[in-house]
Formats: structure tokens, sequence, C-alpha cells
């Protein structure tokens, strides 16, 4: 297709040039992101998704259905023949409208796999995307998503490096190795490709664990690969004797000109703490993995994890099993509601079984996620981030996260979902920066049964 060229201001005098050379069905650059400023020297623009449910608020549908769009053109290119439902899903995504009967039709109709296929859903950001990419096969299908975590009762199954990134390393942790090397195909998955430089290191570190699998694809939202970088991957493919492909949305160029001058006042991190703080866990019994793991700030995380999240490995059996439990969870959960428009908030990589419990909640449902990646904020006219709190990590303590946008909203109720609390203290504390930008009704939920209750 011919290149779509765009000029986007970013802030202040930052611009960004786009061109778009890969748009099979031609989503708008606003369908897929806005733009902001990081605040990274390493690289200083961000693509502000807004089908991710991460940085913004969205209807919980969205990030499922958009996952389940990456799905359908991966099968797609395995069995040559477009999946019905296809078309329906760009116009929702589009349009933003039946989304819930949409999710509802594509659920009923899975679609099949011919071999052991692993999807890989890269921590942070993706970890929902890569997880709505498997939820959309019934069968043959295994997910796993890497995580920045520390368990070290766990070997982990690889490791491998993110250079660009705030938090460099990734690691997968696997009980079942034997299991997961059973896989014929693999398939990585994150939100957007830029250099294409991780994808090089997960793939060579994947190659020693899996040495007769030959074709690995790669599924984002979008795909930034210069011609030159195209080039690294098909130099790759005959050194290594594999096929690499690439399913993207959207994909181009793009070049950044001038520099934000940012200046140093920023929202401070909570430290102020609320009494009184109640925590609710869900009557369901949940599978858990009781692996402990260390904080950033060195500090034992003795809370179990749940299986749900594919941070050990999920196969498409399990993941009927849980989405059951998830589903009564919610039915708990919807008596709360007043009837306002609420925010289900997840955790950082823990964001699929939060953006699950939303879309069980009913009408006028958001979902989004705190984040380690530092946005920069700014009243400025038309500027993508205007409000942020930062606060402590619930589950990571010592790690610096955010929550961005939500004082713009006239939210009934907020639904803070956490997988695993290790101090009740840092989780009052981001109680009390919700409560400084909303006057919502904040429900804090656990996934396990705290100690001493």
């Amino acid at each position: 297709m011919p290149q779509l060229k765009s000029k986007l201001n970013i802030f202040q005098d930052y611009e960004i040039e786009i061109s778009i050379t890969n748009n099979p069905y031609d989503f708008a650059i606003t369908d897929l992101f806005k733009m902001a400023t990081r605040i990274n020297k390493k690289r200083q623009f961000l693509f502000v998704s807004t089908v991710l449910g991460k940085h913004l608020a969205v209807r919980p549908q969205v990030p499922i259905l958009t996952g389940t769009l990456l799905a359908m053109m991966y099968h797609e290119k395995l069995v040559g023949e477009e999946a019905l439902l296809l078309p329906t899903i760009v116009q929702a995504l589009k349009e933003q409208q039946h989304v819930q009967e949409i999710l509802q039709q594509v659920e009923a109709k899975p679609l099949e796999l011919l071999e052991e296929t692993l999807f890989i859903g890269f921590a942070e950001t993706a970890t929902a995307l890569g997880h709505a990419v498997f939820n959309a096969f019934g069968s043959r299908a295994m997910y796993i998503h890497t995580t920045r975590e520390f368990l070290p009762e766990l070997e982990p199954f690889v490791t491998f490096e993110e250079e660009h990134s705030h938090a460099t390393s990734h690691r997968v942790y696997c009980e079942q190795p034997d299991k997961l090397l059973q896989a014929k195909r693999i398939v990585l998955i994150d939100d957007e490709i830029t250099t294409g430089n991780t994808v090089v290191n997960i793939i060579e570190t994947l190659r020693q664990k899996f040495p007769d699998v030959k074709h690995y694809s790669v599924l984002s939202i979008l795909d930034w690969r210069s011609a030159q970088q195209h080039e690294v991957f098909q130099q790759m493919e005959k050194k290594w004797d594999v096929t690499i492909d690439f399913v993207a949305m959207m994909g181009g160029q793009f070049s950044c000109s001038g520099e934000p001058y940012l200046s140093s006042k920023q929202v401070g991190i909570t430290t102020q703490e609320v009494q009184d703080l109640t925590i609710l866990s869900p009557k369901d019994c949940i599978e858990q993995k009781y692996y402990r793991s260390i904080a950033e700030n060195g500090i034992d995380n003795k809370a179990p994890y749940m299986l749900a999240t594919g941070r050990f490995m999920l196969t498409t059996e399990q993941q009927a099993v849980q989405k059951n439990t998830i589903k009564r969870i919610a039915q708990q959960l919807k008596k709360l509601r007043s009837g306002g428009p609420a925010l289900v908030i997840g955790t950082g990589e823990f964001m699929y079984v939060p953006m699950q419990i939303a879309s069980y909640l009913g009408e006028d449902v958001y979902i989004q996620s705190t984040t380690r990646s530092p946005i920069y904020c700014a009243h400025d006219t038309g500027y993508t981030i205007t409000e942020k709190i930062a606060f402590e990590c619930p589950e990571n303590n010592g790690v610096e996260n955010y929550l961005y946008n939500v004082q713009s909203h006239p939210y009934s109720e907020l639904f803070l979902v956490v997988e695993r609390i290790a101090n009740k203290e840092v989780i009052a504390r981001v109680v009390h920066a919700l409560q400084s930008v909303s006057d919502a009704n904040i429900y804090v939920i656990c996934m396990h049964e705290l100690e001493g209750e």
C-alpha cells in the first residue's frame, strides 16, 4: 500500500512524523494510539494505546477484542481463510459500539489450532494482550507471560533483556517445562515493536530450549521496524533455519524532531496512610501458586499467586475453569455497584484477570492498570496525559507506580483488584492517592485471604 504520512505534535516543539505502510483494516491513528512524552532519556516518546486498557481507561471488551483480532489475523495466516467475525470486530473497535455483544459471539466460536502452540505475552504492558490472543483459541494452546518479578524458589525457564525499558530483565517461570516443550510453534505478543531487539533477544534464548521449533510469529498492535530491521530478521531466518512472521494491526516508520523541555514539577509518591482500610477477598476457591517473591526493596512477599494469570503457564482447559471462577467473583462485586460508571484497576503485570472481572460487571464499566512507566503529565490543551497519581507498587514494593487521567472521569466506584498483598500499609497509600483525585467509593479486592482475617 502507498505510504500515508502524518505529523503529530507530542509536546511543545517535540513532534513525530509517521509513515504508515501497513494498515490492512484502514484504522485511523487515533483508533489505536495517542502520543505522550516519557520521562526516560533512552526513549522520550510513548505511543499511548487507546485499545489496551493500560495507561488510558477503556471498556474491558476493547482490549479483549483487540487480542482476538490479532489471533484471527494469525489464524488467517495459518489456514488461509478469514474468520467470519473479523470484519465485525474491526468495525466494533473503530466505532467502540456493541463490544459486549460481539465479544459474546466471539467466545462462542473459538479458533482451532492444528499443532500445540505456545503464546508468550511480554510484561508488563502486553500481559493482558497476550492472554486475550490465547483466549481466542479453543484447543492446543498454552499461555505464559514474562515477568520482572524475582522468585528465588523457582529457576527461570528463560531470561532475556529489553534494553530500552525502565525494567530491562524479563523472566519466564514455568512449573511444567516438559509440557511447555511440547510446543511446535511459538507466538510472541507485544503491544508495540519499535526496533525488534527484544524479539531478537527472546528468540535467540528460546532456540536453545526449543531446537525443533521452526516457526515463530510476532503479534503486535503496532510495528515500527525500519527497512534495515526487517533485513535483520530475514538474515536471522537464514542463519537459524526458522520462519519468523510478523502480524500487526498497523505498521510503518517514524522519526522524532525537537526536544521536550520537561519541568521537574511532577506528582510525588504518596506517603500518607488511610485509617480503617477494608480489603475484600473473594469467597470462591481460587487456584493459587505458593511462591514467594523478593521485591525490589528486598522485602519478601509470601502471598500466593493466581494460576489464572498465566504467569506459570495456562492451558486452554485450565483457562475455561479459571474463567468460570472469575465470573463468580464478578457477580459478587457487581452487588457493590450503584449504577454509575465504574473503573476496575489492575496492577502492573496483573491486568487480564481484572479485565475479565470488569467485562462481567455490566454497562458503563472501564478498565485501566497501574504502570511503572513514568509518563510526563501536563495540563496543555490536547496533551494526552493531564493527571497522574504516584504510589508504591502493591505487589513489588519499592517500585514507583503511576495511574493516569482518573480525575477527569466521574466514576461512582473504583475497584482496585490486587493479586497479592504483602503490606497493607502500601495498599492504604494507594487508596489515599485514589481518594485525592476521586470522590468515588473505593473497594480493594485481594485475590487471597490476608493473614489474621
